[in-house]
């Protein structure tokens, strides 16, 4: 069996993660960014397009795009910020939470197919993820 750097490994993971739920997806027409989006919305009702965008690792002004499907397929709906008009807030529509069922089925039959690792394999990766993710942080907090 080849042996492959480790982030060549997690790369080709993502993406073969990505495959499988935009697959599942395809049949609802959506895909894998919308479901996460839909995914964050819910947990956070209320958030700002740029939360949601900062979160998936999107430029806010390229998010503009799928806030603008989902809208158009009435799973959200943007409204004036009570605190400040000019930020809009994003709210799951029934429709939205309705797909989400169908979101999270496609999530869970991937997680079935990665299967379970063990503790401290499962520590190690998400140690690695919070290095990464602070190495991004702090390359875009210099910019």
């Amino acid at each position: 069996m080849r042996k492959r750097p480790l982030a060549n490994l997690l790369y080709h993971i993502g993406k073969l993660e990505n495959l499988l739920i935009n697959q599942k997806l395809s049949p609802i027409n959506l895909r894998m960014t919308h479901a996460h989006a839909l995914r964050y919305i819910q947990k956070h009702p209320g958030c700002i397009q740029k939360e949601v965008a900062e979160y998936l690792f999107y430029q806010p002004a390229s998010f503009t795009n799928v806030v603008k499907l989902l809208e158009k397929k009435q799973m959200i709906e943007r409204r004036p910020d009570p605190k400040n008009g000019l930020k809009k807030q994003l709210f799951l529509l029934p429709a939205g939470k309705d797909v989400l069922d169908q979101v999270n089925q496609a999530f869970e039959e991937v997680n079935q197919l990665v299967g379970t690792v063990k503790s401290d394999t499962l520590t190690k990766l998400e140690e690695i993820s919070n290095n990464l993710e602070k190495q991004v942080q702090r390359r875009h907090n210099d910019e």
